[in-house]
């Protein structure tokens, strides 16, 4: 893909209560010519599931062959795109585990994930919640909502991009 090929910044955040998960995105090409958010609830889906739902809906929205910065609080997601994706589906998304051949969790939402690497060159970078209790630097509002987490990652990836103009200098590829 080439380096002309358009850069978007696709943010991702979830929260789950005992109905369910909320997930949102939000999908904002690096030029700042495109921008769109979405959010849903999940009845009976919590937790990783939901979290990759946020980052399937960003991806299948995205309106042409891109290269895409994902920022993502879940080190399930990000772990699974840098390290599993491939290998699942190398494997038909099945793996073994105790000397038996077993399905990989969400391997629904993996596939599309796996799909949309066909149009898209991907790559992953943890970004940090309110949630998570780390040494930052930058001021964090406090108990920020799952919105906030994602505008705030948003705008320090936007900046990180126009300092260094260039994707390998901010993450890892998938």
């Amino acid at each position: 893909m080439r380096e002309s090929t358009p850069l978007y910044l696709l943010a991702t955040g979830s929260r789950s209560d005992i109905e369910g998960g909320r997930w949102q995105f939000v999908l904002r090409r690096a030029d700042r010519k495109f921008e769109i958010a979405e959010s849903d609830f999940e009845m009976n889906h919590f937790g990783d599931r939901v979290a990759l739902l946020a980052v399937v809906r960003g991806l299948e929205a995205i309106p042409e062959p891109s290269r895409v910065l994902l920022l993502t609080p879940s080190r399930y997601i990000l772990n699974g795109i840098r390290h599993g994706l491939r290998a699942w589906e190398d494997q038909g998304f099945k793996v073994e585990r105790m000397g038996r051949r077993s399905t990989v969790r969400n391997h629904d939402l993996w596939g599309r994930v796996a799909q949309a690497r066909q149009f898209h060159r991907l790559t992953a970078k943890y970004s940090e919640s309110s949630l998570t209790d780390s040494g930052r630097t930058e001021p964090w509002p406090q108990f920020a909502s799952m919105g906030e987490d994602i505008h705030f990652a948003l705008q320090k990836a936007q900046r990180e991009v126009e300092h260094h103009g260039s994707l390998e200098d901010l993450a890892a590829c998938a």
